[in-house]
């Protein structure tokens, strides 16, 4: 039903259902989309997540939960995620805050 001659795929498929139908010609794929030049992009020296990228997330999970994006079973799941994302935010801040005041008083 399909002939490929060099840059063209052809289907004869409509002349058999509806010989009124036009033919038409589709370049083929290598014709519409040649190799692409490659770009280089550099890598990131290292992955980082600070408290304020954990603190987007946690907003992000509840603005998805105040707006029904998760099924009722879904919910209890991310919330237990949400709990525990929260409360190692709360125990960064603490540490944070604990060596900010160690430092001060040295």
């Amino acid at each position: 039903m399909t002939e490929k001659d060099e840059n063209n795929i052809t289907t004869n498929d409509a002349e058999a259902v509806n010989p009124e139908l036009p033919r038409v010609d589709v370049p083929a794929p290598e014709a519409v989309n040649p190799e692409l030049p490659r770009v280089d992009v550099p890598a990131p020296e290292s992955a980082t997540l600070g408290v304020a990228d954990l603190q987007n997330a946690a907003q992000v999970i509840d603005v998805a939960v105040s707006r029904g994006a998760f099924r009722a079973g879904e919910v209890a799941q991310v919330g237990t995620v949400f709990n525990r994302l929260v409360a190692f935010i709360q125990s960064v801040q603490q540490q944070q805050q604990q060596q900010e005041t160690q430092d001060a008083q040295q």
